[in-house]
């Protein structure tokens, strides 16, 4: 197998991408945490794992969170000799795509649960699951080394390999060859006796003379730097002197044009200060005319809106009188609504006499529209909880319906139908068991000219009294028919009765208008939250009340009256539709809803007094409007009218409110400066600003022609420019000290005697160790020989496999790697440099360092059959040193030679000494 390209979309955190892999080679994956390189790995295992309609959480924990979207993965891959395009889609939109092309060049391609069968059965044929697991090493499994005995295509390619076994050496050679070689060397392979010996005096003679001739050489690196540092020091000093002597000079002609610096400091503050006072003026001149247009517009956008609330209220009179006149059974609600209607033009009557504080009114308004906008909430709310009815259930309802259909239509056709009439005088009786008249009972008896049609699953007796008795039975299949007939009216009533509902239709309309209550109750939760944006209200209120210069009683009446609301009790509804869902056994007492009237003398009094009128006009006209949608199409236009005077209504007092708001602003900033007054003062800063400038040109050109500006930054380079100078100086001095006292303690100990000496005593003892070193070579030589020979006969099954990984870690750790198997081709041991350890003693990075190498060596075993598959490493080589490092990527680069090596990680540093190596480079 080897995979050529993998795409995903929508995939835990991945939108969209597409990665392509070379078949042969090393590829390296680079990203960095949470960009999906570890999808990559689980994607390709679940699009051959799981079908598109699967419903594990495996799949649902893929699916980006928040997003109603269906994760989906294409494959492309070669199988054997086929070439295969896999690409499935779960969750949403479910697909599943299989294309393959054949050797020869044939298409075959195939779609849903025969995609899917088809390519597992093709990923089981040709790819060893054993060997599948043993190759794909997961984040955070690198350091498991692999035990693949169970995988055929390994036991297959070193069983072709392996041949036959070498007869070992005899015992009394064995024995003389290992006395031999333990004079030398211990059984792990350490150098021992007068070997070792002189192993220990070679390498001390050796340090000795290194560490003389180093001596030596250490002089002669000083006498030089010695030298070098008296140059440079003669250099700094000189450049420091003349450097000390332009910085006096700079001082002098700093404190020279100080005086115009702060001269011409004290203009450019008087001319921020006139700048900042023309600003204002203007602001005022800007504000004043703003104020001028936008009471013209608000005056103008009144008049237009009071005429269209003219024509609107005129039109609802006229349809509310229309429906009036139709329905008399509505007149105690119209009487009602007039009631209401009534109330509202008092509180409106009300309301205008004090609009004086029009902004203040507009804030209680907010308020009270905030309290309107709750109860709809827990109106939709309730709505919400009497309806039992969701999707699932009408699912269910419709599936019962159909079930109850099909069963009938199997009885009417497995049953006798028996058709019955009467043409004379004598009575005719019809009686019996399972018996079925469709949507009609079966009548006991029959009138004079009746007839009656009859499915008979049980017995049918049709008599006429005194003259004769036929007796219908149905066959043997008629009681399942009727039975499953039963059973599906059973479950469809239980079904029914779970609703709430007369049937399958009732049943569909109640989960409408449950859509359309949950529609309402999110458009109310979005004003709500629109209306409370810029804060309380009643802290609002507070404030303007303070800015108006309200006296403290007037700020406890509006706090007592505007800064609070009261709850919400007793409300019998807050629109019409929801009144569409109250239960037959519920009423509505008008009497018993009260709207309590009040005369308010304060604006908030006032405004709550207009707002529970325009609540309790709005719930009779939503009351009007649902019994006259009930009673008669004719109702629709007479709401739809009153809906739009109601608008109209709302704009022309929101208008009217605004024009009031500006007229009010316009006269206060008036009060405070007349539009004279406000041009007078500009013109006025705008000379002011004009003087400074032209002061502040005149001394900023004296500063400029004095250069004051630059001479401070000078000033400050040249003195860091001195500071540095010196403390090179001081280094040197100290350095050159250092160097010197080196020097004269080094005359003192006659280094050069001592090197000479060093040198004639290494040369002797070299010759000695070379001697001893030319036997103990040769008896290890011939003992590694012998235990070699004896080594194969016992390793036939496993040499193979050993072979490669000891030939792929000696590139690693050097000539002298070795490695033992065990029964289950696993590493057991590891020898370097004669010592054997166990595996689980070696450290985390050599235990880490063999899995990769064992994996590798797996690969290359089973790389030439159809049965190989890719090498998968998810973020290993994290506790390998800089050397090793090195070492493992010049090995991955070799294993890319034979095979598909896919390497991913977020450290791409670990992988820079692959060679030959292709790097893909994954973005968030």
């Amino acid at each position: 197998m080897r995979l050529l390209s993998l795409a995903l979309r929508d995939f835990r955190g991945v939108r969209d991408r597409i990665v392509r892999f070379p078949a042969l080679g090393t590829t390296v994956v680079v990203g960095d945490n949470e960009v999906g390189k570890s999808s990559l790995v689980e994607a390709f295992g679940l699009v051959f794992d799981l079908p598109d309609d699967s419903r594990s959480t495996r799949i649902r924990d893929i699916q980006p969170v928040g997003q109603d979207v269906g994760p989906e993965v294409t494959v492309e891959l070669t199988l054997g000799n086929r070439e295969l395009s896999y690409t499935k889609r779960w969750l949403k939109n479910r697909s599943t795509e299989l294309t393959v092309v054949e050797s020869d060049g044939r298409r075959r391609s195939w779609t849903g649960r025969e995609a899917h069968n088809e390519a597992e059965r093709l990923f089981h044929q040709h790819v060893d699951p054993v060997l599948w697991q043993t190759l794909m090493v997961s984040q955070g499994q690198s350091l498991v080394l692999p035990t693949p005995a169970d995988a055929e295509p390994l036991i297959t390619a070193v069983t072709a390999e392996s041949g036959t076994p070498v007869d070992g050496a005899s015992m009394p050679l064995v024995t003389a060859v290992e006395h031999e070689y333990l004079r030398y060397w211990t059984r792990g392979g350490r150098p021992t006796g007068e070997f070792a010996r002189s192993e220990k005096a070679m390498a001390a003679a050796e340090l000795t003379a290194a560490q003389a001739l180093k001596a030596m050489e250490e002089v002669q690196q000083d006498i030089r730097r010695a030298e070098r540092l008296t140059l440079d020091l003669q250099d700094v000093t000189g450049r420091l002197t003349d450097h000390l002597t332009s910085v006096e000079e700079l001082r002098e002609r700093k404190k020279a044009t100080d005086e115009i610096l702060l001269r011409r400091d004290s203009v450019r503050a008087r001319a921020e200060t006139a700048r900042a006072r023309l600003e204002n003026h203007t602001r005022t001149r800007v504000e004043r005319e703003r104020l001028l247009d936008e009471a013209e517009r608000f005056a103008k956008t009144d008049a237009e809106l009071a005429e269209r609330r003219t024509d609107a209220e005129t039109v609802a009179r006229t349809a509310v009188e229309s429906v009036h006149a139709v329905e008399a059974a509505l007149a105690e609600v119209v009487e009602l609504k007039d009631a209401r209607r009534t109330d509202v033009q008092e509180a409106e009557r009300q309301v205008s006499e004090l609009m004086d504080r029009a902004e203040l009114d507009r804030l209680l308004g907010q308020q009270t529209e905030l309290v309107d906008v709750r109860a709809r909430i827990a109106a939709a709310g309730t709505v919400l909880d009497r309806i039992k009815v969701d999707d699932a259930l009408v699912a269910a309802l419709e599936s019962a319906r159909a079930e109850v259909v099909e069963a009938r239509a199997a009885l009417a056709a497995g049953v006798p139908e028996v058709s019955v009439r009467r043409l004379g005088a004598e009575p005719v009786e019809l009686s019996g068991t399972g018996l079925d008249g469709g949507a009609h009972q079966v009548p006991s008896e029959l009138g004079f000219d009746e007839s009656a049609q009859v499915l008979v699953s049980g017995e049918l007796v049709v008599g006429v009294p005194g003259h004769v008795e036929v007796t219908v039975r149905a066959g043997g299949e008629a009681a399942t028919l009727r039975s499953r007939v039963d059973e599906a009216v059973r479950r469809e009533k239980d079904l029914l009765k779970k609703a709430g509902v007369k049937d399958v239709a009732a049943a569909r309309e109640l989960l409408r208008k449950a859509d359309t209550a949950t529609a309402e109750l999110h458009e109310a939760r979005r004003t709500e939250r629109s209306l409370t944006t810029g804060g309380d209200p009643g802290e609002r209120i507070a404030v303007l009340t303070a800015r108006l210069g309200v006296g403290a009683d007037d700020d406890a009446e509006a706090e007592e009256s505007g800064g609070k609301q009261p709850a919400v009790e007793g409300v019998p509804g807050q629109m019409s539709l929801f009144e569409e869902f109250a239960s037959p056994h519920d009423t509505l007492d008008f009497e018993d809803f009260e709207v309590p009237v009040s005369a308010p003398d304060d604006l908030a009094g006032a405004q709550r007094a207009l707002d529970e009128a325009r609540d309790a006009l709005a719930e009779v006209e939503r009351l009007l409007g649902d019994a006259e949608f009930a009673a008669a199409q004719a109702r629709k236009a007479a709401d739809e009218d009153r809906s739009e005077a109601q608008q109209a209504r709302a704009r022309s007092e929101l208008a009217g409110e605004r024009l009031a708001a500006a007229v009010e602003a316009l006269e206060a900033a008036r009060a405070v400066l007349d539009d004279d007054a406000v041009a007078a003062a500009e013109a006025e800063a705008t000379g002011e600003v004009e003087a400074v400038l032209e002061e502040l040109t005149a001394v900023q050109e004296q500063a400029d022609a004095a250069g004051a500006d630059q001479l401070a930054g000078e000033l400050t380079d040249a003195l860091a420019v001195a500071a540095r100078m010196q403390s090179e100086r001081d280094t040197l001095r100290d350095a050159l000290r250092t160097t010197e006292g080196r020097l004269e303690q080094a005359g003192r100990d006659g280094l050069a005697t001592r090197r000479d000496l060093a040198e004639l005593e290494l040369a002797g003892v070299r010759a000695e160790h070379d001697s001893l070193q030319r036997r103990a070579e040769a008896a290890r030589r011939v003992h590694e020989t012998l235990s070699r020979h004896r080594a194969e006969a016992q390793t036939k099954y496993s040499e193979p496999l050993q072979s490669r990984i000891e030939s792929l870690g000696r590139s690693v750790y050097g000539p002298s790697f070795r490695v033992w198997l065990d029964d289950d081709l696993a590493v057991a041991e590891r020898e370097l440099d004669g010592a054997r350890l166990p595996v689980e003693a070696l450290s985390t990075g050599a235990q880490e360092q063999l899995a990769i190498i064992t994996r590798l060596a797996i690969s290359h075993l089973v790389s030439t059959g159809e049965s190989s598959v890719p090498v998968i490493f998810d973020d290993a080589l994290g506790w390998s040193d800089k050397a090793r490092l090195r070492d493992m990527g010049a090995l991955l680069g070799r294993a890319g030679d034979h095979g598909q090596i896919i390497i991913l990680t977020c450290m791409p540093d670990r992988y820079e000494y692959v060679p030959k190596a292709t790097f893909i480079k994954l973005d968030a």
